[in-house]
């Protein structure tokens, strides 16, 4: 029994497309949200039980892992305690947590939860197996939270303001290829047990190589300007004095310069994991950003 938390979510949903191209034949219980759209799982063919509950309620978790042998935590790393703690009440064998690489963050805010949930969790692998995933920041679909607000602003916008020189590289990862990783560590547990990977996109880029990327994948040709970090700083001081809801700290100015490119070759060594580059990946969601904005102007 395969036990998947977060598979209708962005890379959960690539996961259960191998699932299906692999044609899977176990039994794959998925706790799902109420009012979760469920249309991938009705129609997949798969011999797949739905949970509908909320991984904020320890009661569902425990009935819900009745007889599993195997969870996939994809949904946040806020709710792996709660997940680790009731497989391991239940008996269960392995866990697979969808974690993230921001646990290496230099800015304490940013990482310490991350931090202490994770290294909490490493220390019960005296009481069942653990194998960590950590993604980079996410990006493929509509589902992506941010490369998709930047598609939008360049999309109506001819200036692009960037804090600083934009010279910090990014490895963000596609969906899909997380969603090849799951499986791909799942049917490689001998490999992959017990092991933690960094999951990045295939090469490391350049902030500002990213934008003109996303601008040319657009087919348009922006004036990116870069405003020196000093005055950046400053004004984001005097934004978050005069507004307490501020959208931007001075925290996550800095953070914007802070590199974020991890190497994935225990993952390569391990299940054969090939990311594509992300001026490759960028291009379908571009595609779907675009086509989206044509059906809404001839509505």
């Amino acid at each position: 029994m395969l036990y998947v938390t977060g598979i209708t979510g962005h890379s959960g949903t690539w996961f259960l497309e191998r699932l299906n191209r692999e044609n899977y034949t176990g039994c794959i219980r998925c706790l799902v949200r109420k009012g979760s759209n469920t249309d991938a799982l009705d129609r997949s063919g798969l011999n797949i039980q739905k949970i509908t509950g909320d991984l904020n309620d320890p009661s569902v978790l425990l009935e819900s892992m009745v007889g599993v042998d195997t969870v996939v935590h994809i949904s946040s790393i806020v709710h792996s305690r709660s997940v680790v703690d009731a497989a391991i009440t239940k008996g269960v064998g392995w866990v697979i947590l969808v974690h993230t690489t921001g646990r290496f963050s230099k800015y304490k805010s940013a990482a310490q939860e991350y931090i202490d949930i994770e290294d909490n969790l490493l220390k019960k692998r005296d009481q069942i197996d653990i194998t960590v995933l950590r993604p980079t920041m996410i990006y493929g679909s509509s589902m992506d939270r941010n490369m998709y607000k930047l598609i939008d602003y360049l999309y109506h916008h001819k200036l692009f303001p960037m804090f600083g020189q934009g010279h910090n590289v990014m490895q963000l990862v596609h969906a899909r290829d997380l969603g090849n990783a799951y499986y791909d560590v799942f049917i490689n547990k001998q490999a992959t047990v017990n092991k933690e990977y960094n999951l990045s996109g295939g090469k490391a880029i350049k902030y500002i190589d990213l934008v003109k990327c996303v601008s040319h994948a657009l087919g348009k040709n922006h004036i990116v300007v870069t405003i020196p970090l000093s005055l950046s700083l400053a004004a984001a001081k005097i934004y978050n004095f005069i507004n307490r809801n501020a959208i931007i700290s001075v925290e996550q100015v800095l953070r914007m310069q802070e590199d974020k490119a991890f190497s994935f070759g225990a993952a390569t060594r391990d299940f054969g994991y090939a990311p594509i580059s992300f001026a490759e990946g960028i291009i379908g969601e571009v595609e779907e950003y675009v086509s989206h904005q044509k059906r809404g102007n001839s509505q």
